[in-house]
């Protein structure tokens, strides 16, 4: 009896792991999707990979790879436009319009501000210390972005040679497809990290320490005379880069000495004092040409006080 091979109806995908085709299973445990894996944000845009992976199970759609290349490319898009909107990079010292259309904005120039926000090249070119050869580094760099996306974009493209393809020809295509789209996140990403490390280096932790502690007065609800006696900063970090700000977020202990009364009620033995301490987190924001110029940022600063009420 002749062996028939059974065919999955168009559209549909095996939900369950054991019944997914072995395309799915060698992609997803791949080194590639792990890397790409990391770079991506819980839900919408995991899920979002997750799909296009499941995507290439369905074998009886001759657009599988061609819908899997789309969707990655897509996932640069949203990656890119996490780190900013098209206001934020408009207002950027750097942006000038490249495009026919007023206000346009260049995939290049979306991951240049994922990298630098609104940091001047002059101002990158000093973070980084680069000698004056080098001076067109981030150019490069973008340059680098741009072959990179160009050639994930000719994947999206309807050809013969991509269309209705078997199990053999869609994996080796979808592998080189995931290599291209983690070499992009990689590029974007430690350019990005390896700026705001620099950036971090020169907020010296003394002089937030010393604008946090000046700072917090939300305690005295507590009693009718409270004092952050000194606080302790844990650990700050950057936590983003605008157009005209640097965003820098925090967490620390303030040491409180809580009294009620006052102190002639102390001295009368019918007042109290307490020492409490309270964990507390900030947000505070500094202009792009003056990384000390400290502010509260909209969000402020939290001290957590819920241990006293007993939460």
């Amino acid at each position: 009896m002749a062996k028939v091979q059974r065919r999955l109806q168009f559209g549909v995908v095996p939900k369950n792991e054991k019944l997914r085709a072995k395309i799915y299973i060698n992609l997803n445990s791949s080194k590639e999707s792990q890397k790409i894996l990391s770079h991506l944000s819980l839900g919408f845009e995991k899920d979002l990979y997750q799909a296009a992976l499941n995507n290439l199970s369905d074998k009886g759609n001759p657009l599988r790879f061609n819908n899997f290349a789309y969707t990655m490319r897509e996932i640069i898009t949203l990656i890119l436009s996490r780190y900013s909107s098209d206001e934020e990079i408009l207002k950027c010292c750097w942006y000038r319009n490249e495009t026919n259309s007023e206000d346009g904005i260049t995939r290049a120039q979306r991951a240049k501000y994922a990298i630098q926000g609104g940091l001047s090249d002059e101002r990158v070119f000093e973070l980084l210390e680069l000698d004056e050869e080098d001076r067109d580094y981030i150019q490069t760099k973008l340059k680098t972005f741009t072959k990179l996306f160009r050639e994930l974009n000719e994947h999206t493209h309807l050809r013969e040679k991509r269309f209705n393809i078997g199990d053999s020809k869609c994996e080796e295509l979808a592998l080189s497809v995931m290599h291209i789209v983690n070499n992009i996140l990689v590029l974007v990403e430690d350019m990005r990290i390896q700026i705001i490390s620099l950036i971090e280096s020169e907020v010296d932790s003394t002089i937030v320490e010393e604008f946090i502690s000046n700072t917090q007065d939300e305690i005295d609800i507590l009693s009718t005379h409270s004092v952050v006696d000194y606080s302790e900063l844990e650990s700050f970090h950057v936590s983003k880069i605008s157009s005209e700000h640097i965003w820098i977020v925090g967490i620390g202990i303030a040491h409180c000495e809580l009294q009620w009364g006052s102190n002639s009620d102390l001295r009368n033995d019918i007042g109290a004092t307490m020492s409490e301490s309270y964990p507390y987190d900030f947000t505070l924001q500094a202009p792009l040409s003056n990384l000390t110029d400290l502010e509260l940022a909209p969000e402020g600063l939290k001290i957590d006080t819920s241990s006293w009420w007993g939460e």
